[in-house]
């Protein structure tokens, strides 16, 4: 492990221990998993430095999944930050691209796709079997995959037209849901001329757009980032649907739009509480950084300003906290700040951009599975 000092936190966030991974550069020719400890503040490059991207702690936050290049492609990597260890995973396909783990993190989903036929499909990789499978039915065209904690999402679908649901394989995608677990996906709905993208629900043999059982005219609209809930009941994702870029909210009530403003909105971050939403907005000229409260809708300031943009928010597992990578000094680097917007403080101060940042959560030591 080749560690340095990038700036010492003494005292700067009293009561938060752990790591917060990050990308170091994110150039073609410097982009590296780095970790930052939050008890020394020393900085730790852990990765490859092969176009590492897309870091994704494991929910016993023992590792982190990552994508980086090598000889034939872009695999999936696991790095042990605890143990200065890193290692592959074995794959079907040369390009695999946007890990994220299962609630249980005995899975990796991610999209995989070969030279010859660039549609990803949705593939999972069981750490007890030591393989990965295709999901979704081989359905090709998938672009980023998140795992759903539980099903209760599921019984917000409740078409009135059960004869619809039934011939579409809702009812057996609900039952597979239930035995193997359930991945909700973006991807590429329609023919040309008017390709699209929808929010999928994935299983081991099925894959089915989601909203068009809620919304008739789904298909009009664009698609983009999703995020669930820490309890899977409720969908964060973002949509053009109103003309510009919005966050809308599906849970059991249906889908509402809890941004609505003429500004562009994106990147939703739920809090670890799922009360709060955090969020980037252009609403004040330059992208800013946001929260809202998901049960009314009302929007309040992070840390907005005239000269700076703020950008790629990600909670403390208290919630008392907020990283997030900002320009404010120049190069891009990564600053906390309480969620009402209260001592914003520095925390990486290298010569290279500091990026995509996700904070460890809390060590659980039983959790970890080998590969």
């Amino acid at each position: 492990m080749v560690a340095g000092v990038l700036l010492i936190l003494s005292n700067l966030l009293l009561g938060q221990t752990g790591m917060i991974t990050y990308i170091a550069g994110g150039s073609q020719e410097h982009s590296q998993l780095s970790v930052i400890d939050l008890d020394t503040g020393e900085s730790a490059a852990i990765g490859r430095d092969a176009l590492d991207a897309y870091p994704a702690w494991s929910p016993d936050g023992m590792r982190i999944a990552y994508q980086s290049r090598h000889p034939d492609g872009v695999c999936i990597r696991l790095a042990y930050p605890l143990e200065s260890r890193d290692e592959a995973l074995s794959h079907i396909h040369p390009v695999n691209l946007r890990p994220t783990w299962s609630a249980d993190g005995k899975q990796l989903a991610y999209v995989a796709h070969n030279d010859t036929d660039p549609l990803p499909v949705l593939v999972v990789y069981d750490f007890a079997a030591g393989k990965e499978s295709v999901w979704g039915g081989g359905q090709q065209g998938f672009l980023s995959a998140v795992w759903l904690a539980s099903t209760d999402l599921m019984k917000a679908l409740n078409p009135e037209d059960q004869e619809a649901a039934e011939s579409a394989g809702l009812f057996k995608l609900k039952e597979e849901a239930e035995q193997y677990g359930i991945v909700t996906a973006i991807g590429v709905s329609g023919a040309v001329p008017n390709l699209s993208t929808e929010l999928f629900i994935v299983t081991p043999s099925a894959s089915l757009p989601l909203l068009p059982f809620l919304v008739p005219d789904s298909k009009r609209y664009v698609k983009y980032g999703l995020c669930p809930d820490h309890k899977a009941r409720q969908i964060a994702y973002e949509s053009n649907d109103g003309g510009d870029r919005e966050l809308f909210v599906l849970g059991r009530r249906g889908i509402i739009n809890v941004s609505n403003h003429p500004a562009a909105d994106w990147n939703p971050a739920w809090s670890p509480d799922d009360n709060w939403i955090a969020f980037e907005s252009f609403r004040n000229g330059r992208r800013g950084l946001y929260r809202l409260l998901a049960s009314t809708g009302n929007v309040t300031p992070i840390l907005t300003g005239s000269t700076f943009d703020c950008w790629a928010p990600d909670w403390s597992p208290d919630g008392e906290w907020i990283v997030f990578v900002s320009d404010m000094h120049g190069t891009p680097q990564l600053f906390v700040v309480h969620p009402d917007g209260s001592e914003l403080k520095q925390i990486t101060d290298g010569e290279v951009p500091a990026l995509s940042p996700m904070w460890q959560p809390e060590i659980k030591q039983s959790g970890s599975t080998e590969k």
